[in-house]
């Protein structure tokens, strides 16, 4: 993988919310939808948008009725694959922000295993258990990717795939549980499924929040949108602006945030000109960071960034 994307190239500026104190901020409508950028006609109608997902972030940032329904309605299938089913076990695990009333909250998770040969490769499905979620080890899925393919000359679609990428902060007691099933099942070597992973479902849901982020923090018109048929399903090819951030950690990232997240534009290199997003989810976790080309700067960026309260002397 490539390792050349970092702030030197990519100047990145980053605001802090805390909310332990319930910090946030509430955009106001631009008047039409942010993804497919038509006016609504009644009665058809616009919702209001959490642009970190709330399942993560709760009322960081509430863009108001910025989503037409249909965009909503596409959106929503992916990004509930996303929050439910990857992320769904480790958000109950770190009691992570939840519309579910805590007596309604499920205490089990059904946990798949299957029997692996000596190096790992799959055998057989051994179903699923019901397991207290208070029993699990804290475990967390993501994706490894190579830095978007605008961003290295010459790459092509096949190089772009990445990888799966996990953390469990406990293996004693995964062995344990794997172990358990074995002996049920008369296997020599179990493992344990971690959420898996809808590659695609996973990097647009990274582009879609990007773009959000970029047009509450610079405006609707601050962009030539790149992302908008990646955002609505109609674009399969979302590596070529979607990938990974290999630099050194963007100034303001902290360990202790349950997402950093920067705006900012590439400064020289094959994508000098593109505004930019970089997004890290539970950075605590040494989890990857991710960065999404959202479109083409149609602004002077400093002086937009200084607008909105932005740090730009650095």
């Amino acid at each position: 993988m490539d390792a050349g994307l970092d702030w030197r190239r990519l100047e990145l500026k980053l605001r802090e919310y805390n909310l332990e104190k319930r910090q946030g901020r509430r955009i106001p409508s631009p008047g039409k939808c942010i993804y497919c950028r038509r006016e609504p006609v009644p009665p058809t109608k616009l919702t209001d948008e959490h642009v970190v997902p709330f399942a993560i972030g709760a009322n960081t940032i509430i863009f108001h009725d910025c989503c037409c329904e249909e965009c909503a309605r596409t959106i929503q299938r992916y990004e509930q694959e996303v929050l439910l089913k990857q992320l769904g076990n480790f958000r109950r695990q770190i009691d992570a922000p939840s519309r579910t009333k805590p007596k309604k909250r499920p205490t089990h998770a059904n946990v798949r295993f299957k029997e692996v040969d000596d190096k790992g490769g799959d055998l057989r499905q051994l179903g699923l258990r019901s397991i207290p979620i208070a029993n699990l080890p804290l475990t967390l899925s993501l994706w490894k990717l190579p830095e978007p393919r605008i961003m290295r000359p010459g790459a092509t679609p096949d190089c772009d795939q990445g990888r799966p990428w996990y953390h469990c902060d406990d293996t004693d007691a995964l062995q344990r549980l794997c172990r358990k099933v074995a002996e049920e099942t008369g296997s020599k070597h179990v493992a344990m499924e971690i959420g898996a992973v809808n590659r695609n479902h996973f990097l647009r849901f990274l582009a879609k929040t990007a773009h959000a982020y970029a047009v509450a923090e610079l405006g609707l018109e601050a962009f030539k949108p790149r992302l908008t048929d990646i955002i609505l399903n109609r674009e399969d090819d979302i590596s070529k602006y979607v990938g990974g951030y290999y630099g050194p950690p963007p100034p303001g990232s902290a360990l202790e945030n349950l997402v950093n997240v920067h705006v900012g534009q590439a400064v020289e290199g094959p994508g000098k000109g593109q505004i930019a997003v970089a997004l890290q989810f539970y950075p605590a976790l040494g989890s990857p960071t991710y960065s999404v080309i959202v479109g083409e700067s149609q602004i002077d960026l400093d002086e937009c960034l200084f607008d909105q309260g932005y740090d730009v002397s650095s």
